[in-house]
């Protein structure tokens, strides 16, 4: 007797216990499946909100695109044959004289008002060829020790001014695709090498041309004016006739 209650209790003992565990196995298992169910429900409101917000910046994307696109469009349709950047220029400056600029530059455009725009620039190798005599200029050597001296922070800014003195040039465009403008062109002249080694002696000067511009390509431009060099030695005047290239602005 004593066993069977022993048995008994031992099994009454385990139901127990089973009983008792089974709602924290199911509550349990009720906590997981709502978790899962919370999580599923998060990440599709998750997604939603991506896909919205995709949809949303997608739109804000196409109208910055836009926006900028059409900004190029009409910087193009304004200026797409400015002569700027670096630039090279033959000149008949008549009657006798050739001037060449093999290294120049010319900054990006400012405008003015409306569709016309205007822009400054210089040059550091040239030199005029006067045939006639024989001579060749020498102040781009002048270009030289300014270019020395821009290397200085002190002088910088001062060496862009006095190179665009020294040895400038102007493009005012006239038309909304800047393809027709006026130019000008001015340099100090100096002929200290050829003039002290013949019996002219030395010459010195000033030398100014303007005319009007017309831009044939987005690389070339031809030039037509009127050329004065005005020297302590003489006067000259005579047509004017340019050929250059360019860079481009972009």
């Amino acid at each position: 007797m004593s066993f069977i209650r022993f048995f008994l209790c031992c099994v009454l003992i385990f139901a127990t216990q089973a009983l008792a565990q089974e709602p924290a196995l199911d509550l349990q298992d009720s906590l997981r499946v709502d978790s899962l169910h919370v999580d599923s429900l998060s990440k599709i409101s998750l997604t939603a909100d991506i896909d919205a917000n995709n949809v949303v910046d997608t739109n804000k994307v196409e109208s910055v695109d836009a926006g900028i696109s059409q900004n190029l469009d009409s910087v193009d349709v304004i200026n797409p044959y400015y002569p700027s950047g670096f630039t090279i220029e033959a000149a008949y400056a008549g009657p006798t004289i050739l001037q060449l600029r093999l290294f120049g530059g010319r900054e990006n455009p400012h405008e003015l008002f409306k569709n016309k725009w205007i822009s400054f620039g210089f040059a550091v190798g040239y030199l005029d060829i006067d045939f006639q005599r024989g001579f060749i200029s020498d102040d781009c050597l002048f270009m030289l020790l300014i270019s020395l001296m821009g290397r200085t922070e002190t002088f910088e800014s001062f060496w862009v001014v006095l190179a665009s003195v020294v040895n400038g040039n102007t493009y005012l465009s006239l038309t909304e695709n800047a393809r027709i403008g006026l130019f000008e062109t001015h340099h100090f002249v100096d002929y200290l090498f050829s003039g002290l080694s013949s019996s002219y002696g030395w010459e010195f000067g000033w030398s100014q041309a303007m005319g009007v511009r017309f831009v044939l390509s987005k690389s070339s431009y031809l030039d037509l004016g009127g050329h004065v060099e005005i020297t302590n030695q003489r006067f000259l005047f005579g047509a004017f006739v340019q050929l250059g290239i360019f860079g481009g602005h972009k």
